[in-house]
């Protein structure tokens, strides 16, 4: 037991694994996404699992998040979907990494490096369909890409772009997603006419696996599909499980009388006398500070978040319950609250809740 914990169920993920799976054509493999410490799951202990489940290939934000795969065992291909700096370039070869080129200027740069430490970088394109953040645009020359590909030091082995909105059913949306597709279709028709093998193709992401079964290429990049939570409007056509629990501790159970209040800004004021149990677990570790009517579950009944939630803890109303002890277990989310529940609620996406779980959280797979 501890003060608060993640427990990640290893058998869900590993069946939200199988089953997108045989979900796919045979011919579209996964780039498993485990970026953001696996999504706030813990990265490490996730692509274990599912590199024991036959997963080859993943996909980190960052350079460090990749050699730290590396270190933990992880044999198959990583992509950087990020930047990574002219520092630390050289790590690049050095633990057999794939970096992705988003714009020619950073390939040149890439290049540059490249020749100096007589390195060969494996690198994939990423292309600007309408995002506008990462990505080369279309007004840079496809000549000097395709030359900057055939470059001996660089090895360019993909490309691939990245959709706006496939997490939305509105018209317009539908349609700028197809959009998007047709101005990567169209930039990978010019890039063969000109001689640049392209290498492995991937569009979708999560969203989009699922929402667009017709937007199929070699590889698709599923991060929250394989743990079973949403983000947006997403289509389940095959059984997928939350894999994440979140648990701490009841820490003291105490009487608020009328007409006192509780916590910082005197936020809640009792109408009438309460019990109130503390919880071990607050801000600090991830909860949304404005988690608005949050609910907890202990003893396997729900019971109110009162009182703003602070750094380290936060308080129920245990009133209704008929037993409620020190030390017993308080789960946060489960099955029953989920993390699109608590997201709702806190007025933000479930991405943001996981990847706000800090360190302080002990993480147990089981």
């Amino acid at each position: 037991m501890h003060r608060a914990w993640v427990q990640v169920d290893t058998k869900k993920l590993e069946n939200n694994y199988k089953n997108l799976v045989k979900y796919l054509p045979d011919f579209c493999d996964c780039i498993c996404i485990v970026k953001c410490n696996g999504y706030g799951h813990d990265a490490i202990q996730e692509a274990l699992v599912l590199q024991n489940c036959g997963a080859k290939f993943f996909g980190v934000a960052a350079l460090q998040e990749a050699v730290s795969l590396r270190k933990a065992g992880i044999v198959g291909d990583i992509l950087i979907l990020g930047h990574t700096v002219k520092e630390e370039m050289a790590l690049l070869a050095e633990y057999n990494l794939i970096q992705t080129v988003g714009d020619i200027d950073y390939g040149y740069a890439l290049l540059e490096h490249a020749k100096v430490h007589n390195h060969v970088y494996r690198i994939h394109y990423k292309i600007d369909t309408g995002m506008h953040r990462l990505g080369i645009t279309d007004h840079v020359s496809i000549f000097a890409l395709r030359d900057l590909a055939n470059e001996e030091h660089l090895t360019l082995e993909g490309c691939f772009s990245h959709f706006a909105v496939a997490d939305s059913f509105a018209h317009e949306d539908i349609n700028f997603t197809y959009q998007q597709k047709a101005l990567f279709d169209a930039w990978v028709k010019e890039a063969k006419a000109v001689g640049m093998d392209v290498g492995k193709l991937h569009l979708s992401a999560s969203a989009a696996i699922v929402n667009y079964p017709d937007i199929v290429y070699d590889y698709c990049r599923p991060g929250i599909l394989l743990l079973g939570f949403d983000s947006g409007d997403m289509k389940y056509p095959y059984v997928r499980e939350q894999v994440l629990s979140l648990y701490a501790q009841v820490v003291k159970i105490d009487v608020l009388p009328s007409g006192q209040s509780l916590g910082y800004g005197r936020t809640f004021v009792s109408d009438c006398d309460k019990k109130i149990a503390t919880v071990s677990i607050g801000y600090g570790d991830g909860i949304p500070r404005n988690y608005k009517d949050g609910e907890v579950l202990i003893r396997g009944v729900r019971c109110p978040i009162v009182g703003r939630i602070s750094m380290d803890q936060m308080c129920v109303d245990v009133s209704h319950l008929d037993t409620v002890e020190l030390f017993d277990v308080v789960t946060i989310l489960n099955e029953e609250i989920t993390i699109m529940e608590m997201a709702s609620k806190a007025n933000t996406i479930s991405n943001e809740i996981v990847t706000k779980l800090t360190n302080r959280l002990i993480r147990i797979y089981k």
